[in-house]
């Protein structure tokens, strides 16, 4: 077994990753522009050399069996891993896939100048950005950078700190004069202990949205106050569709680019975390 398990190849990894993340024989297939007589051909080979059973196939659907599980897992770290040995050698002309996790927020604001400049910087990288604002697993969700706001947990990760913007309480323009006692409060998760924390005594919520844009999107709209960094509030403050009801910031939170210690070389992590801290520090 040992034998066969050592003609593993990277190509059956990747192969074997994209079946896990797509779910289906079908869409590998299209993806990778083979025939889906190739791809099952390529699983039922895979299988052989790992010595077990990868994969339970129906008509429709695709389950991982827990080995399965367990070599998608190891799979995406390898390929990382493989990427970034590549990207080391062949420094001068970069490719591949960059795959970077932003909060909503952050990246309706840095996502179209970040792409622009990182374009003409490594045009033959492919960037793709995933705009959420739940916090990713890097190796479970083959992701290589993720750009978070807030505190870290301890982890292994590499975590660079790029900006501190102030988070801020904001009311509809409409609410200017009114006791805050008295503006409907719109949150998002986790703004009540905040808000709290800096001894602001306010009411319970009338909305929580999960999608810190939102929120300000609201504000503007004349549904209340809420708590909002500088670059959403004081764009809308100098418009007067906002105004920012006391003269210090509630907290100020850390933005950091988080990513595996393995990649610390590569040279497309850094141009793009180099980037993202250029237009945040811009735009604060």
């Amino acid at each position: 077994m040992a034998d066969t398990f050592l003609d593993i190849r990277l190509r059956d990894l990747h192969f074997f990753e994209r079946l896990a993340a797509l779910g289906s024989l079908t869409a590998v297939a299209h993806e990778l522009r083979l025939p889906k007589a190739t791809v099952s051909r390529w699983l039922s080979e895979l299988e052989a050399r790992v010595g077990a059973s990868l994969a339970k196939r129906t008509t429709r659907v695709l389950v991982l069996t827990p080995q399965g599980a367990e070599l998608a897992r190891r799979a995406r770290a390898l390929l990382s891993q493989a990427d970034a040995t590549r990207m080391a050698l062949l420094s001068d002309a970069p490719t591949g896939v960059l795959r970077v996790s932003v909060p909503v927020p952050l990246g309706r604001m840095l996502a179209g100048p970040v792409i622009a400049r990182f374009r003409r910087r490594l045009p033959l990288v492919r960037l793709e950005i995933v705009l959420q604002n739940q916090r990713v697993d890097l190796l479970r969700d083959g992701v290589d950078v993720a750009i978070r706001g807030g505190e870290l947990p301890d982890s292994d990760l590499v975590a660079r700190k790029l900006a501190s913007p102030s988070m801020w309480l904001y009311a509809s323009a409409a609410f200017r004069g009114v006791a805050v006692g008295e503006i409907p409060l719109i949150v998002a998760p986790g703004d009540e202990a905040l808000l709290r924390r800096a001894g602001l005594v306010v009411s319970d919520p009338s909305a929580v949205i999960d999608d810190r844009s939102a929120v300000a999107d609201a504000i503007h709209w004349g549904a209340g106050m809420g708590l909002l960094p500088s670059f959403l509030g004081e764009p809308a403050c100098a418009k007067e569709t906002m105004v920012r009801l006391h003269d210090a910031p509630v907290v100020t939170l850390p933005v950091h680019a988080v990513y595996h210690a393995s990649q610390r070389d590569d040279v497309r992590v850094k141009v793009l975390v180099d980037e993202v801290e250029a237009q945040l520090l811009a735009t604060l």
